[in-house]
């Protein structure tokens, strides 16, 4: 018994001090979470109209708190203005923010356009800008996550054969904490950029994270023969928020555990001890 009370009296002297210093840095007023992910797509001259047109946007948050505060936003739009200035633009955004202990947040945003039925003798083109940017930061790496994607593309197709003639897309993930950051931009031979309206930045690791581009450019691509064509343009952005278990909650646990062992091994020593005396009577 005595052996085993030394042990716990270790135990206890290596982890309190552990306790206590999981509490104080866990403090829920320096805890807070942010996440964002937006995109915008604009297009102007238009080479030729499309014979019909479509626009989509759908927007979805979720926010819940056990203790903590949290608040998710999405918001998109899509305009395809073809009698006014042969135009078309599209953008969305999400942001999920959080502070203290138990909670979770997410937000998801879409928007896209589409073109029908391009009639293209020769050239079909058009000029286009955008801004891609995701970004994420976390104040305690042990209890909290903050997590943004995003993707934007445009594809044009053959509208008879359904084929794939072009495309551009720009992709982004940040995982705070993790490994899984990735930074895609893949434009198509079509694409001509102005290098003096385009740059790209980055950057991975760490309890803050970003990943952004701004861009301007054109599309040209030259057929021969009649041809009919569907643009496609499209955006989407999700972030997550949440609060995983504390150290504190975690070798509080432990703790309590080891205590729960201590006092059953303790009962049943009392009641062998008492079968003892029983037997020897």
């Amino acid at each position: 018994m005595k052996k085993y009370i030394k042990t716990v009296k270790r135990f206890l002297a290596l982890v309190t001090p552990a306790i206590a210093a999981s509490i104080l840095a866990t403090s829920p007023s320096q805890a807070a979470t942010i996440a964002y992910s937006k995109s915008t797509f604009n297009i102007n001259n238009f080479s030729s109209s499309p014979l019909r047109i479509s626009t989509l946007t759908e927007t979805v948050t979720k926010a819940i708190s056990t203790g903590g505060q949290v608040s998710a936003d999405a918001k998109a739009e899509a305009k395809f203005n073809v009698d006014a200035n042969n135009s078309a633009s599209n953008w969305s955004f999400s942001q999920a923010e959080g502070q203290g202990y138990g909670y979770t947040g997410s937000a998801e945003s879409l928007a896209a356009i589409i073109g029908y039925d391009f009639t293209v003798n020769e050239k079909f083109s058009f000029d286009f800008s955008g801004l891609f940017k995701l970004g994420t930061s976390i104040d305690d790496a042990f209890t909290e996550r903050a997590n943004a994607r995003g993707e934007l593309s445009y594809k044009l197709y053959d509208s008879d054969t359904k084929e794939l003639l072009d495309s551009f897309k720009i992709y982004g993930n940040l995982s705070t904490l993790g490994n899984n950051d990735a930074f895609v931009f893949e434009p198509s031979s079509s694409i001509t950029l102005d290098s003096s309206q385009t740059s790209r930045k980055k950057s991975f690791g760490g309890k803050q994270e970003y990943a952004s581009t701004s861009f301007k450019g054109k599309y040209s691509r030259t057929f021969d023969k009649l041809t009919r064509l569907t643009l496609v343009e499209s955006k989407s952005n999700q972030v997550n928020v949440y609060t995983v278990p504390e150290p504190s909650t975690i070798l509080g646990s432990l703790f309590s555990c080891t205590m729960l062992g201590a006092a059953s091994i303790r009962k049943r020593k009392r009641a062998s001890s008492a079968t003892l005396l029983v037997n020897k009577d």
